[in-house]
């Protein structure tokens, strides 16, 4: 939200009041008592100069001052809310325009402690803090841009939101359905065996296959651990193959 002007009734007035707007505030003055500050003008639609605001603040408020010539107390309106702050008063040398400004606020305000002064070339708002000593990073209140993680991450055209995590489910339902078929079942199988088996069932299993070449597939620790396939209890190899020492050339 800003400031904003209803057009002049005519070029002569807006002319007339072009120089409303009062110097700023020195900055050693805010800075004096450990405050901070922010600046900020209204635009308008005629041409006028705008109306200067600038903000600062302490420990337990937030001041507002509008440089603006001439404001009529009487003719000043402004609503204080807990999140929210609404100013408004015609502007000195014209009969038609208007200042205007409705702001959400950075934090919340207590509006019984707040106040206004209404000086010869200036309106300030003093604005209790409702957590005092909280730090304002700025007067207004900046939107949250909320974030959706159903949305795909990539740039998209598809408006569509998609479950990604239900989808994941489905596919690994899906393969557990899928059964496998012939050398793959084996294996799957002799998977199976190993991971539900114990030390010794693993141990043999290991050996006589290693020992074995592969021909030989043991959980029989007991049997296995007196077996010698490499030497004497080698077993006959696949016909069309023959044992060699792998450290022969």
């Amino acid at each position: 939200a800003g400031a904003v002007a209803k057009p002049p009734a005519d070029a002569q007035s807006a002319d007339a009041a072009a120089a409303a707007a009062a110097p700023a505030v020195p900055a050693e003055a805010a800075s004096s008592s450990g405050a901070t500050t922010g600046e900020k003008a209204g635009v308008t639609i005629s041409g006028r100069k705008p109306v200067k605001r600038e903000w600062y603040q302490s420990g337990s408020a937030v001041f507002v001052t509008l440089f603006a010539k001439g404001v009529d107390r009487e003719r000043l309106n402004v609503d204080f809310k807990e999140r929210e702050l609404a100013v408004s008063f015609p502007l000195p040398g014209s009969a038609d325009e208007e200042y205007q400004m409705d702001i959400d606020l950075y934090d919340a305000i207590d509006p019984s402690g707040c106040k206004i002064d209404v000086g010869k070339v200036k309106v300030e708002l003093v604005l209790a803090k409702k957590n005092v000593g909280f730090h304002w990073k700025d007067l207004e209140k900046v939107p949250e841009v909320e974030f959706k993680p159903d949305q795909p991450a990539y740039p998209t055209s598809n408006t569509q939101k998609r479950n990604w995590s239900q989808i994941d489910r489905e596919i690994d339902e899906q393969l557990k359905k899928e059964k496998p078929e012939g050398e793959e079942a084996l294996n799957s199988l002799f998977k199976q065996i190993y991971e539900r088996a114990d030390d010794e069932t693993r141990r043999a299993m290991n050996k006589s296959f290693q020992t074995s070449g592969g021909t030989v597939l043991s959980t029989n620790w007991g049997e296995v651990a007196r077996a010698d396939y490499e030497g004497k209890d080698r077993p006959t190899p696949p016909e069309g193959q023959a044992w060699k020492d792998w450290r022969q050339k």
